[in-house]
C-alpha cells in the first residue's frame, strides 16, 4: 500500500464484531488451524496455514485475507466481513471480484484473555528469516519478540497516567489502556500513530491521546506515573527505517531516553525499556549503564544477551531484507 493511505477508523466496531463472530482470534486460531500451522505463521511459513483454510468458512477466508495476504473471493469475502464499509474505510480493495487487504490485521491475545487485534503495514507482522518485506522508510511494524518481552515483564498496576513512547503499531498503548487512566503514546512517524489509532479501535480500548515528535518533546515537560518505550534501538551507521534505526550515534538515543525520563516521571512511578547498547574496550558494562541511570532515580537492569559486531551486523541486515 502507499505511504500516504490507511485505512479509517469509522466502522471499527462493525469490523471488531465480524471478526469475533467468525472466531478471528488467538485462540480460534490454534483451534482452526492447529499448533504446527500456527507455529509456522511466526516463522513466516504460509503453506500449512493455506492448506488448512481450504474449506470457505468466514475464519477460513479472514485467516487467508488478513494473515496470509491472499485475494478471496469477493462473496467469501461478504460473508465474513461488511464488504461495504471495509472497502469504503479502506481496509480492502475489491479488483475484478478479489478482495484484497490493505493491512496486516493479526489477533492477539490479551493478559486476560482479551480478544485485541493489532494493525501494521503488509508484510510486516514480524517473524521468519525473509526479513520484514518492506524497504519504505516509514514502516510500521506489527509485534515481535521485542514487543511482547517488553509486555510481559512491565510493572501493570493502576496509575493516572502512561506514556508510551515510540508506540508503533500501539501494543504497549494496548496493554497500559487496560490499567492506566490516561494513557499518551507518541512517535516520530505519524503513520505509527495512525495505526496505533486504529488497534486501539479494533481492540475495543479507549483511545490514547497521540502525539508526533522525537523522544519526548512531545510531551514538554509533563510527568507520568508509567513510561514504557519499545525505542530505534539499532546501533547501525544510518537511519534508514524508521522503526528501529534511531539517527543517533551508537547508543546515544537509548542513552538519552534513559537520562531523559527521570524528569518526566511521578514519585514512585516506572520507567521500563527494552534498548541496546555499546561493550566498549577497557569500560564495564555495568558502569556504562549506570551513568546513564538519572539522579534520585533506582534501576534495574537486565542483559539478556551479547553478540560480538559480525554477529550484530548480521541480525540487522537479515531483519531488513538485506
Amino acid at each position: 500500500m502507499s505511504e500516504t493511505s490507511l485505512p479509517a477508523p469509522d466502522h471499527t466496531a462493525g469490523l471488531r464484531e465480524a471478526l469475533l463472530a467468525a472466531a478471528f482470534t488467538a485462540d480460534g486460531l490454534l483451534d482452526r488451524l492447529g499448533a504446527p500451522a500456527y507455529a509456522a505463521l511466526a516463522r513466516s511459513e504460509t503453506v500449512p496455514a493455506l492448506r488448512a483454510t481450504r474449506g470457505g468458512s468466514p475464519l477460513d477466508t479472514l485467516v487467508r485475507l488478513f494473515l496470509l495476504q491472499r485475494p478471496v473471493p469477493q462473496e467469501q469475502a461478504r460473508a465474513a466481513l461488511p464488504l461495504e464499509e471495509c472497502v469504503q474505510d479502506g481496509w480492502v480493495s475489491v479488483v475484478d471480484g478479489l478482495v484484497r487487504a490493505t493491512v496486516d490485521v493479526r489477533p492477539y491475545g490479551g493478559p486476560d484473555g482479551e480478544d485485541w487485534f493489532i494493525v501494521s503495514d503488509l508484510g510486516c507482522a514480524v517473524g521468519g528469516a525473509g526479513g520484514i518485506g518492506s524497504h519504505e522508510e516509514g514502516v510500521v511494524l506489527g509485534v515481535g519478540g521485542a514487543s511482547t518481552t517488553l509486555a510481559s515483564i512491565t510493572v501493570r498496576t493502576p496509575v493516572a497516567s502512561a506514556l508510551d513512547l515510540g508506540t508503533g503499531s500501539g501494543i504497549q498503548a494496548l496493554h497500559a489502556a487496560q490499567h492506566a487512566t490516561r494513557v499518551t503514546a507518541t512517535d516520530l512517524n505519524p503513520r505509527a500513530l495512525e495505526f496505533t489509532r486504529l488497534t486501539l479501535a479494533l481492540s475495543g480500548a479507549a483511545p490514547a491521546d497521540l502525539r508526533e515528535g522525537s523522544l519526548f518533546e512531545p510531551v514538554g515537560t509533563e510527568t507520568f506515573d508509567l513510561i514504557v518505550s519499545n525505542p530505534p534501538f539499532v546501533i547501525s551507521p544510518g537511519a534508514r527505517l524508521t522503526y528501529r534505526d534511531g539517527g543517533m550515534g551508537g547508543d546515544d538515543l537509548c542513552r538519552t531516553l534513559v537520562q531523559q525520563a527521570g524528569s518526566h516521571l511521578n514519585e514512585g512511578g516506572y520507567a521500563q525499556f527494552l534498548a541496546n547498547w555499546q561493550h566498549v574496550e577497557g569500560e564495564e558494562w555495568q558502569d556504562r549503564l549506570r551513568s546513564w541511570v538519572p539522579a534520585g532515580c533506582d534501576a534495574w537492569i537486565v542483559q539478556r544477551e551479547v553478540q560480538d559486531v559480525t554477529q550484530y551486523a548480521e541480525l540487522w541486515l537479515r531483519d531488513s531484507g538485506d
